[in-house]
């Protein structure tokens, strides 16, 4: 029996050495150290005495019922740290302290290594027969040694479980499985020192101990009784604005937050239990839209929830939870409310939307709805806007009639995008309508209108044109035009293609631009086509379009219906550059059809060519 209990003994203080390493290995927690203490004195004190319980000899035994104080006196020491540590009042663990508290172990051991007052705390009988459970002998200074030691430990056990309790609920069940535990070696101790029984001649404390050491490792470490993220993620949760669900593996709502239950706009008892899928739709009207594509969250489900104080919108995230096999064990469904950023982007949908139809009305304005029947001439023309067309863009084209026998063209370009670009190339539009006379050449009309333009438009906005007036005659077409900072034109005549005119300054920049006028006479079948710097500069890579490939397009298909002429161009210009263009492009061909100049009434009549 007695070699049975030394070996429990000796066992448990092996166990508990181990323990104690192990809480030295995690040093990385704020009590691995003040716990290691801990374990390591019980553990000392039950392999002490298993060894004092197994000893021949009063000597020997005496010897190693002295050792094990080693471990008894450290022990409320060392569990005092372990709490002021794990409460939080580690700073009150200071070099004084550990001072003041190694004064009585140290007493108590230089008391027992002293023959003259080695009795004062304990001593065996002379005599001990073998196998014999003795009681040992306790002196005065034994007695005053177990108050200090126990006045240690209740306040330490008191101060941690009121520490626990204080805190949260959740630290209860810390609170009661350690008074559980912490009971056991108080009772041995007990009926040890109080002589009950055959506990009078054995000391179960150690024992009891390994239990409660083994209970605050697995606890701490093992089972994190004491973990703040549990509390601090159940905090988060039910403080957070977005609305969370927990669906177990059936769908069913385990558990809400109060933002969850709040958004539906009903209590938590009535949400648990049931599928997520049956509580949204009939209850406040679920639909499922996907975000805008380019949006930051394109792709991400939206929730619109009709409740009492309006229509909310959600964003849906959810989340596979599983198992550790990786079994799934239900879902995670985070409702994140974006009403806000919904209705921003419904008023900006409409802002947009009344954007294009200003724009695309604006647009409209700078060319002819369907371009005028010239006698004599056949017409066409094109007019495609930069990007999507949403911007206002600057470049514009008319024909309208100048008098018997004589009509004007333009096509200009304005520096800029936008409304005030717009605003400007209607002005230079009807400005130049209004001051167009065939009685005067081009250029005098251009200077007039530059005039207007300098003073009334912001000195970094500035116009290009080309102006003209068509004179139709039974074997041709007279054309005289005039070209401020524009493109030439291309002329075609019998097959071969010419660039025509002489280049000038841009309009709305000098008070005496340089202007020039150019005469061209176009047989039968010859054409001219003028086009802003849209078509000629678009780019691909470092490469431009340049007038040589318009050349190329107009020397091949030259032959064709002046519309279809001007669709090759454009589409020829769009499979160069790629995509959408960077700039607005506008087209006018011209080709002289013959036939009677008529009296210059006009009449409507062709294709504009707007996109």
């Amino acid at each position: 029996m007695l070699e049975l209990l030394a070996t429990s003994m000796a066992v448990a203080g092996a166990l508990l050495a181990v323990l104690a390493l192990y809480a030295a290995w995690r040093r990385d927690t704020p009590t691995g150290w003040s716990l290691a203490a801990v374990l390591g004195s019980v553990a000392w004190w039950g392999i002490a005495y298993a060894v004092e319980l197994t000893s021949e000899g009063v000597a020997t035994k005496s010897l190693w019922g002295d050792l094990k104080y080693l471990g008894v006196s450290t022990l409320g020491p060392s569990f005092l740290c372990f709490v002021l540590q794990y409460t939080g009042r580690g700073h009150r663990v200071t070099r004084r302290l550990l001072l003041l508290l190694a004064v009585e172990p140290v007493v108590v051991m230089t008391a027992l290594a002293v023959p003259a007052t080695h009795d004062l705390v304990h001593h065996y009988p002379p005599r001990i027969a073998p196998d014999q459970l003795v009681v040992v002998e306790t002196g005065p200074l034994f007695w005053v040694h177990l108050v200090y030691v126990n006045a240690l430990l209740v306040v330490a056990t008191v101060l941690f479980m009121t520490s626990m309790v204080r805190l949260a609920r959740s630290y209860r069940r810390l609170a009661v499985v350690l008074m559980a535990s912490g009971l056991l070696p108080w009772v041995a101790n007990f009926l040890h020192n109080g002589g009950v029984g055959p506990f009078a001649r054995i000391d179960l404390t150690p024992f009891a101990f390994s239990v409660t050491g083994g209970v605050l490792v697995w606890g701490l470490f093992r089972e994190r009784l004491t973990d703040l993220a549990p509390l601090a993620r159940s905090a988060v949760v039910e403080t957070m604005t977005d609305a969370v669900f927990v669906l177990d593996a059936f769908g069913r709502v385990a558990d809400v937050n109060p933002s969850g239950a709040q958004a539906l706009s009903a209590t938590r008892g009535s949400l648990v239990g049931r599928r997520l899928t049956d509580v949204l739709p009939q209850e406040v009207g679920f639909a499922v839209a996907s975000s805008e594509p380019g949006t930051p969250d394109a792709g991400i489900p939206e929730v619109h929830v009709d409740g009492p104080t309006g229509r909310r919108s959600f964003d849906v995230l959810r989340q596979q939870l599983t198992d550790r096999t990786g079994r799934a064990a239900g879902e995670l469904v985070v409702l994140r409310d974006v009403t806000e950023r919904v209705r921003a982007r419904t008023e900006l949908q409409h802002v947009l939307a009344e954007q294009q139809r200003v724009a695309t009305a604006l647009q409209a304005s700078m060319v002819p709805g369907r371009l005028p029947e010239v006698p004599g001439c056949e017409l066409a023309s094109a007019y495609h806007p930069a990007g999507d067309g949403s911007e206002v863009g600057g470049d514009f084209l008319d024909v309208f009639a100048l008098g018997p026998g004589t009509w004007g063209f333009v096509l200009g370009d304005v520096s800029g995008k936008g409304a005030q670009a717009a605003a400007v190339s209607a002005a230079a539009r009807y400005t130049i309508r209004a001051l167009a006379d065939p009685r005067h050449p081009p250029s005098r009309t251009l200077r007039a209108v530059n005039s207007r333009l300098v003073g009334a438009t912001d000195p970094e906005q500035f116009c290009t044109a080309v102006y003209g007036q068509v004179e139709p005659h039974p074997d041709g077409v007279r054309l005289t035009f005039c070209l401020a900072g524009h493109p030439l034109p291309v002329v075609v005549r019998g097959g071969t293609t010419n660039e025509e005119g002489v280049p000038g300054t841009v309009l709305g920049l000098l008070d005496h631009p340089e202007l020039h006028d150019t005469t061209v006479d176009l047989a039968v079948g010859d054409l001219v086509c003028a086009f802003t710097d849209g078509l000629v500069e678009s780019r691909r890579g470092p490469a431009m379009f340049e007038s040589e490939r318009v050349e190329t397009v107009l020397s091949r298909h030259g032959d064709e219906p002046t519309q279809a002429v001007v669709d090759h161009l454009v589409e020829a210009v769009r499979g160069f550059h790629g995509g959408q263009l960077e700039d607005d492009l506008a087209v006018l061909l011209l080709r002289a059809s013959g036939g009677s100049a008529g009296d210059g009434t006009p009449e409507l009549a062709g294709h504009a060519g707007q996109a």
